[in-house]
Parts: structure tokens; C-alpha cells; sequence
């Protein structure tokens, strides 16, 4: 029994003990007063509470700034002397909260103008190009024409000296003809008058047996060389931002001509 009673006395001695302490730290927890903080001692401040970043107001007709206050500054000035962040990071993070600014009247993106160049040809005849000409002109289309001399090829005249007047030359055409000498025809204009052109050849093995073919019926001939050069014309057109135009070049006059895309730099256009 005695053992019993010190055993039942030592527990309730342990809970008497915490239960006190129990009530002491409710008490204490209820009672407790604010922490005092050091007049000296620094403030972390986050980003979100500083002072709202200045703003930038524009008009039409001029730009005003709205400069940013004192209190403001020395609050950004505070904040990065007591951070420990990478001050690059911090800036980063301040512009991101500016205001966007923007200007009326000032156009987001500037489109770059759309320049397409085209060549239309090759025309021998410079009367072909004028009614193409005509139609760009018309459709305020920057046009013009342009002349080539395609590759000259390098032949063989054949014919027979000036007679002394036409009737004489109508007479040696007649002659021809019954001896059965073919392709020939009457120059009637320039230096050679009255001659009698009989072909133009391109190797000398074609010469040399015309050349024996006359010699054989009592014909001696004149051989010159000939170059036959051609004069080849084009037109150039350049349009600018004409979708319009474009469209109306694909289904309208111009398509039936040929054309083909070049770029700018290779035509030499205004």
C-alpha cells in the first residue's frame, strides 16, 4: 500500500506540474506584446510594395514625361542597398512592371515596300512593244524598252555585179531562170542597184558549190562576207506595292505576250 500511495503522489505531482506550465504559456501567449523593432534596423522590402513606378503620358502634338518623385527613388535606392539579388535581376524585374508606352497616331509596324520586276519579249519588230508600252503607261506603270543586238552570225553573199540599167537586169534574171538557177532577186535600192542577190550561206562548202553551179552556166559571181545581225527589243516594268496591276497583268493585254520575273538589280530602271 505504501508503495502504491508514493506512486500515485509522484503522478499527480507530474501532471500538477503540467498543467501549470500549460496555463503559464496561454498566458504568456495572450499577453504577449508586439516585438520592438530597432530604430536603426533595416526593412526588407519586396517589389510589389514599393511606390508604383512613374508613367509616360503622351499627346498628339507633344510628348510630356511625368518625372518620378522623390519618395519614389529613395524607395528603389533602399531596396537595392538591403537586397542580396544580382542588382541585373532587380532592373529586370522593375522594367517589367513599367507601363507600356505608346504614341497615337504612330503605326505598330512599318511594312516594307513590295517591289517585283518583269521583262516582256523578245519582240523584232519595236512596233510590237509601242501597244504594251501603252498599257503599262496607262496603269501608271513604271515601263520602258529596251534594245539588244542578238549574236550575229557570220555568212556569204553571193550575186552578180549592177547591170547597167533595170531592163538589163530583168533581162539577166531572165536568163537565169532558163538555165534553171533559182533564188535570185533584184536589188533595187543603194550602192548595188540593179545587182542580182543569189543567196546567203553560212559554211563555205555551201559557197563553193554555188560558186561552181554559176561558173558552170557562165556566171562569175561576187562572194562578201554578211553578218546578220538582229536587233531584239524588251520592256521592263517595275511595280510597287499594285496588286491590282499585277493581278490585271496575268488576265488582261499583257498576258499574251511572254514574261518572265528578273530581279531589279539586273534591269536598269528608273
Amino acid at each position: 500500500m505504501k508503495w502504491i500511495f508514493i506512486v500515485l503522489f509522484a503522478a499527480n505531482l507530474v501532471y500538477f506540474g503540467w498543467e501549470l506550465d500549460r496555463q503559464t504559456r496561454i498566458h504568456f501567449g495572450n499577453n504577449s506584446e508586439a516585438l520592438v523593432v530597432p530604430a536603426g534596423a533595416k526593412h526588407l522590402v519586396l517589389v510589389r510594395e514599393l511606390p508604383a513606378p512613374p508613367s509616360v503620358q503622351y499627346d498628339q502634338d507633344h510628348l510630356q514625361e511625368i518625372i518620378p518623385d522623390d519618395e519614389y527613388m529613395s524607395g528603389v535606392d533602399e531596396f537595392l542597398a538591403d537586397s542580396d539579388t544580382n542588382p541585373d535581376d532587380i532592373v529586370d524585374a522593375l522594367v517589367t512592371h513599367l507601363p507600356d508606352i505608346s504614341a497615337p497616331g504612330i503605326p505598330d509596324e512599318i511594312k516594307p515596300e513590295r517591289i517585283m520586276c518583269f521583262s516582256y519579249g523578245p519582240f523584232t519588230d519595236s512596233r510590237q512593244t509601242e501597244d504594251l508600252m501603252t498599257w503599262f503607261q496607262q496603269q501608271r506603270v513604271a515601263a520602258q524598252q529596251r534594245l539588244e543586238t542578238e549574236k550575229d552570225n557570220q555568212l556569204f553573199w553571193i550575186y552578180l555585179k549592177p547591170q547597167a540599167s533595170r531592163d538589163s537586169a530583168i533581162q539577166a534574171i531572165e536568163d537565169l531562170k532558163s538555165k534553171g538557177i533559182t533564188d535570185y532577186r533584184l536589188i533595187e535600192t543603194g550602192d548595188l542597184r540593179n545587182a542580182i542577190s543569189l543567196g546567203l550561206f553560212s559554211t563555205q562548202a555551201s559557197v563553193n558549190r554555188r560558186l561552181n553551179e554559176l561558173k558552170n552556166k557562165g556566171y562569175q559571181a561576187v562572194v562578201v562576207p554578211y553578218r546578220d545581225a538582229k536587233a531584239i527589243y524588251w520592256i521592263d516594268v517595275k511595280l510597287t506595292d499594285q496588286q491590282d496591276v499585277l493581278t490585271r497583268m496575268f488576265t488582261e493585254y499583257p498576258a499574251r505576250h511572254n514574261s518572265v520575273p528578273v530581279q531589279c538589280s539586273e534591269i536598269a530602271l528608273q
